[in-house]
C-alpha cells in the first residue's frame, strides 16, 4: 500500500539522520576547521584547546563557545563522543583508547595544498554524514581559485617571513598560497627554516609578506619591524596568521589577499 512505502522512506530517512555522529570532538587545531564548517553547532561537543583563539584559529569567532577539550582521556571520555577527529601529533593515545572502545576516529595529515585541503574536506564530510555539505565547500573553494588571476610569465619573489625570521620554504601550505597567488617563493629551502635579517637584505625579495599575531607586541615579531627593512623599501603584504597556520576551507582567502 501507498502508505507502507511512505512509512519505509520515512525511516529509512529517520535511520540516515541518526547514524550521522550526534557528539563529535576535534582534537587538532585543522580539524576544527572543518568541523564548524560542515556540523552543526549542537553536533560538536568539544574543540581543540586552540579553536577560538584568533591567532591561530580562522574559525575563532564561530567556535566562541563551543566547549574545548585538551586531548587527554580523562577530558575526552566524560565527553562520551562518537566521533574524534584527530591531526598527524598529539592525540595518539586517546585516539587509540577511544578506538577500543568502539569511537570513529579519523585522523587527518598535515594539509600542505589544496589538493590536501580537498581531500580533508571530503573525508572530514564523509565521517560527519555530510557529504553533499561538503561537496558544496569544496565547489565553492574550488570556484575562489579559479577566480584568481592566471600566474604570470616571470613571477614576483615573495618570501612569507614570520616571527624570529622563520620562513615557510618550497612544498609547504605557504608555499601553495604564494603559487596560487601568482608569486614564486623566494625562500632558499624546502619545508621551513629561518632567513635571517642579513639574508634577507642581501637578497630582497620583491615582496615581503608578514603574518603578524594579534595581541601586545612580542620581542619574537620585533624583527618584523626592523629599522632597516624601512630603509630597504622592500614591498610588504600582511595576512591574517590564522590563514597560514592551517591547511583548511579559509586557506584561499590568504591567496586572493596576496593576489590583490
Amino acid at each position: 500500500m501507498w502508505w507502507s512505502s511512505s512509512l519505509v522512506a520515512l525511516l529509512l530517512l529517520a535511520g540516515a539522520a541518526a547514524a550521522k555522529p550526534a557528539r563529535v570532538v576535534s582534537l587538532n587545531l585543522c580539524a576544527d576547521q572543518f568541523v564548524v564548517a560542515l556540523a552543526e553547532r549542537g553536533r560538536i561537543a568539544a574543540l581543540s584547546p586552540l579553536a577560538a583563539d584568533p591567532a591561530l584559529s580562522a574559525v575563532a569567532a564561530e567556535a566562541a563557545g563551543i566547549p574545548r577539550v585538551r586531548p587527554i582521556a580523562e577530558e575526552v571520555l566524560p565527553l562520551d563522543p562518537d566521533l574524534a577527529i584527530v591531526g598527524p601529533w598529539g592525540a595518539a593515545r586517546v585516539a587509540a583508547l577511544l578506538e577500543a572502545r568502539g569511537v570513529a576516529v579519523l585522523r587527518l595529515d598535515l594539509a600542505e595544498g589544496f589538493d590536501a585541503i580537498l581531500r580533508h574536506l571530503r573525508a572530514v564530510a564523509a565521517a560527519l554524514g555530510e557529504r553533499d555539505r561538503g561537496e558544496r565547500l569544496a565547489a565553492a573553494i574550488a570556484r575562489d581559485l579559479a577566480a584568481l588571476p592566471p600566474p604570470p610569465v616571470d613571477p614576483p619573489r615573495a618570501l612569507v617571513w614570520q616571527a624570529r625570521g622563520f620562513v615557510p620554504g618550497h612544498g609547504t601550505l605557504a608555499d601553495a598560497v604564494l603559487r596560487a597567488a601568482g608569486l614564486a617563493n623566494a625562500a632558499p629551502f624546502a619545508g621551513y627554516g629561518f632567513v635571517p635579517l642579513e639574508r634577507l637584505l642581501a637578497d630582497p625579495p620583491d615582496l615581503l609578506v608578514t603574518a603578524p599575531a594579534t595581541g601586545p607586541p612580542s620581542l619574537s615579531e620585533a624583527l618584523l619591524e626592523h629599522p632597516a627593512l624601512a630603509r630597504a623599501a622592500i614591498p610588504r603584504a600582511r595576512i591574517d596568521p590564522a590563514w597560514l597556520a592551517c591547511g583548511g576551507p579559509r586557506t584561499v582567502r590568504a591567496a586572493a589577499a596576496l593576489a590583490r
